[in-house]
């Protein structure tokens, strides 16, 4: 299963560590056939999800977790082969420079740049789910680019443009040389192509993904257990941190647009969201400690199920990029929930 989860970009907000205590206290597929996974993300839950045997249903309104959805959850058998990574690299006379204007070199490099504009044009006119394929291999390139995943650094970016290899943080580096950012992109896209082919696979059930306002999904599927890891209050948006890739990945400046989740307090955002999820059998909630107490989110889940598990972990993000204060403070909390009130 680890060997899958490769397949999947490394968001900041992922939980592969999590996996076991989220699947522990849940029936088994024969007993609850059907999954819905609400906030899809990186779509590690969800693709733990159909390996188990589960119908997946999934959802996410940001185009990047869509793309990861269509790829890796409803894709049961197309794989990308060699020739679909030489597609990317095809001359297109023409083509639009977007990413070597906007980005270039504070969030890749120019050369970098110049190779993502051809192969984003590429990758969109390839057919079916080979289109979906290619833009997640491309997501994981440009993750792969950023030093650490982190999109705010920008002084690394012009160091490595420049060839300033002595000034650089060793850190950085050594993180480089490990990923080969500064090796040629056909090498890299290979690397990536073996490892999202290992997240193929069927389950023998027809899963789906969707890209919907998370309450006019929930209105409109039907299932028996719910995931739900909405944006915890009080930390950073992804429509925020991930503004460039977005862009790139849209082919044009976007503007964030904060969700409900993120402009309310937790409790105000949270009491929608499972109003909205009343109906279904079994909740599963993720959620973290920035401005709720366990015991607050559990009083406010028993106004809806009265059957709550609740368990708290100690779990960081952006291991290398966090404060040690962060570090020590930083809790995630899981809530199952059953039974109808």
């Amino acid at each position: 299963m680890w060997n899958r989860l490769g397949a999947l970009p490394p968001y900041f907000g992922g939980k592969r560590k999590l996996l076991g205590q989220i699947f522990k206290h849940l029936p088994p597929p024969g007993e609850a056939p059907v999954f819905i996974d609400a906030f899809l993300g990186g779509g590690s839950v969800s693709l733990f999800a159909k390996a188990r045997g589960y119908r997946v249903l999934c959802n996410d309104v940001a185009l990047r977790s869509y793309v990861v959805g269509k790829a890796l959850i409803e894709n049961d058998h197309v794989t990308l082969g060699t020739e679909d990574v030489t597609r990317l690299f095809q001359d297109n006379r023409g083509g639009s420079d977007f990413i070597e204007r906007h980005y270039a070199p504070d969030v890749v490099t120019t050369r970098h740049a110049r190779f993502l504009d051809t192969a984003f044009a590429n990758a969109r006119a390839a057919p079916g789910t080979k289109n979906w394929l290619l833009l997640l291999l491309l997501v994981k390139f440009v993750l792969r680019m950023r030093p650490m995943g982190n999109f705010g650094a920008k002084t690394i970016i012009h160091q490595v443009e420049e060839e300033k290899w002595e000034e650089m943080n060793p850190h950085y580096v050594r993180d480089m040389l490990s990923r080969n950012v500064c090796g040629h992109p056909k090498r890299v896209a290979e690397t990536l192509r073996q490892q999202i082919n290992a997240g193929v696979f069927s389950n023998g059930q027809a899963n789906e993904a969707h890209q919907r306002d998370v309450f006019d999904f929930l209105r409109e599927v039907e299932g028996d257990i719910l995931y739900l890891d909405p944006p915890y209050a009080g930390t950073s948006a992804y429509e925020t941190s991930l503004k460039a890739l977005d862009s790139i990945l849209e082919g044009l400046r976007v503007e964030p647009r904060p969700s409900v989740f993120s402009r309310c307090g937790a409790r105000e955002s949270l009491e929608m969201l499972f109003e909205a999820s009343r109906r279904f059998p079994i909740w599963v909630l993720s959620y973290g400690n920035r401005e709720v107490e366990l015991e607050t989110l559990v009083r406010l889940v028993e106004q809806f199920k009265p059957v709550v598990v609740a368990e708290s972990f100690r779990y960081v993000h952006l291991t290398g990029l966090s404060s040690e204060d962060h570090r020590e403070r930083n809790r995630e909390f899981l809530i199952v929930a059953k039974g109808d009130r």
